[in-house]
């Protein structure tokens, strides 16, 4: 096998090298890889929280529109109870008009600075988000430095082999031209000379 024949097979063994490290998730930082995971789990434990201060933010709200459909309700009872000259009536749908009021305006403000909660959760895992992408990035661009780096040296041990040894081709060629070429044995005109001398004899 000629010195270029070697070089060609020892190339095409890294390329695959580095074809089947590529299907690989490219992780060459530990450090990195751990801030991601840790991220991760921060993320998940996030979307956990902001799903129950949804939850908490719808309750708020409908607990406020039913109390303003009660009040809405006592308001109209307690017309009747007026028009029908109903004193004791008119009583308690003032103290419940009074109650569901008080309801409405505190479900409403606990609705409020709960929905200003949420969003400022939202803001903070959309921040989450990027910083994200931006590690996964950086990660990423770590990698392909140090893959870029293996390729230089890799390429600069073949410059240093070049200069050392001369050009491939001519390698090749001269290693092309030492092969003594061998005679090509005929079978037929072998066997016919071995019939002449057995004849003879």
């Amino acid at each position: 096998m000629s010195i270029l024949q070697q070089i060609k097979d020892q190339v095409s063994a890294d390329i695959e090298a580095v074809l089947e490290k590529s299907k690989k998730k490219p992780v060459t930082d530990d450090k990195r890889s751990h801030e991601t995971k840790h991220l991760d789990k921060q993320m998940k434990m996030w979307k956990e929280t902001v799903k129950k201060q949804q939850e908490l933010e719808q309750y708020f709200y409908n607990e406020w529109q039913d109390a303003e459909k009660m009040l809405a309700k006592r308001k109209e009872q307690h017309e009747v109870a007026e028009q029908a000259h109903a004193t004791e009536l008119m009583e308690r749908a003032t103290v419940e008009m009074n109650g569901y009021g008080e309801l409405a305006r505190e479900y409403k403000e606990s609705y409020d600075e709960q929905r200003e909660r949420v969003n400022k959760l939202e803001e903070k895992g959309r921040a989450l988000y990027f910083l994200k992408k931006k590690m996964e990035r950086m990660k990423l661009t770590d990698f392909a430095r140090a893959e870029e780096s293996k390729a230089e040296e890799n390429a600069s041990k073949w410059t240093y082999y070049v200069e050392e040894n001369g050009d491939l081709h001519e390698q090749e060629e001269k290693d092309e031209g030492d092969t003594e070429s061998r005679p090509i044995l005929d079978f037929d005109k072998e066997i016919e000379k071995l019939a002449e001398k057995h004849e003879k004899a």
